[in-house]
């Protein structure tokens, strides 16, 4: 059970590490890879993920929903995105713990302008990490890339009745 922020934080460290695997996963020539031509490419999620961090950290900032995007000048290559990952979780981790556990019981308002609480988005950026991150297995796998298996094992090596 989650606590306080401390743990919080912690929790969104395993996701993040999850992620990065992904990443590490992701060769530079799938980066602009794409299912189709109106859907997010490879590289586009993984900065995607990376910049919404700090969509979230906004809210609780300043109070605002704010996208910086998620082109190319956010990293090019695989190493650049991994960087850009890190950096922004970096910024995520040290802004949560910074606003501090008094953050659980105010209100903020959602990107249609309701009120909720901010316990609800703080909720909503794991998944919404694992969200994307499940689509990026899905894009390797397309492409006959096996996917890091999240907790260590696939399915058909936990022992069965």
């Amino acid at each position: 059970m989650i606590l306080d922020l401390e743990q919080y934080v912690k929790y969104l460290e395993g996701i993040h590490k999850r992620t990065m695997q992904y990443a590490k996963a992701t060769p530079n020539e799938l980066l602009e890879w794409r299912p189709s031509e109106d859907k997010f490419s490879t590289g586009d999620l993984l900065r995607h993920i990376a910049s919404a961090r700090l969509m979230f950290l906004g809210i609780f900032e300043h109070g605002t929903w704010i996208y910086t995007g998620h082109d190319t000048g956010k990293g090019a290559s695989i190493e650049d995105i991994s960087n850009y990952l890190e950096a922004c979780q970096m910024k995520l981790t040290r802004g949560i713990l910074r606003i501090g556990s008094d953050v659980m019981t105010k209100k903020v308002l959602t990107l249609h302008g309701h009120e909720v609480s901010a316990w609800r988005i703080l909720m909503a950026i794991p998944e919404h990490e694992i969200h994307h991150r499940g689509q990026i297995s899905a894009y390797l796998q397309m492409n006959k890339i096996e996917p890091p298996q999240i907790f260590g094992l696939k399915i058909e090596q936990v022992k069965t009745l």
